[in-house]
């Protein structure tokens, strides 16, 4: 029998810091070099509902530097500005209804597929392998920091579900009983501006 899990987006920090890349575009005033931003890291929790001290804990990406250049913008996005993306109101405990087994990041080059869905195009996804490899970017998804495919396993760890079935299908097994959700702590959008870089980066 399946157990529920719970992946609870913590509002906790870590202590870390991570240096991130504005995206899409990571080149604020066109000089061709861009530009870091420090950014806060947080925790993030794989949580057995049914038996609450069977858990594993991660560090993950959860605001990233957002500029989408109106003057030359990506047409991905709808939206073409200067913010600081992720999702920072509380949402209590919901279903998880969608994972893509096949999803690589945009923003960087990672061996690690999959992205499970929050909501519309929020993801949780694969981010970078340590919090030394700088340069990342995002839109807002949660970034997973580390093997994201040994955070699916931990998935599949939790679940309680044993054998030789990959972590993508227990996943997708999960959803489809309605026993994968996700839970958002509330916390507060860093101050990042086009002017808080640390670090710069010849492009």
């Amino acid at each position: 029998m399946k157990n529920k899990v719970l992946i609870r987006i913590t509002g906790e920090e870590t202590g870390d810091n991570y240096l991130a890349k504005s995206y899409p575009d990571n080149d604020y005033d066109n000089d061709g070099w861009g530009e870091l931003y420090a950014v806060p890291v947080y925790y993030i929790d794989i949580i057995n509902i049914d038996t609450p001290f069977v858990q594993r804990r991660w560090k993950c990406l959860r605001f990233m530097p957002y500029w989408n250049d109106p003057a030359a913008p990506s047409l991905h996005y709808k939206l073409r500005k200067w913010t600081v993306a992720g999702l920072s109101d509380a949402r209590g405990r919901f279903k998880v209804t969608y994972y893509d087994a096949t999803y690589g990041t945009r923003n960087s080059v990672s061996p690690h597929r999959g992205a499970i869905q929050i909501q519309d195009n929020f993801l949780i996804h694969s981010g970078p392998a340590t919090l030394q490899s700088s340069g990342c970017g995002g839109a807002g998804c949660v970034e997973i920091i580390g093997n994201f495919t040994a955070f699916k396993e931990d998935i599949k760890t939790v679940s309680g579900i044993g054998g030789y079935l990959p972590s993508d299908e227990i996943i997708h097994r999960l959803i489809k009983a309605g026993k994968l959700y996700i839970e958002i702590e509330a916390a507060p959008k860093p101050t990042i501006t086009p002017m808080s870089n640390q670090f710069r980066f010849k492009i």
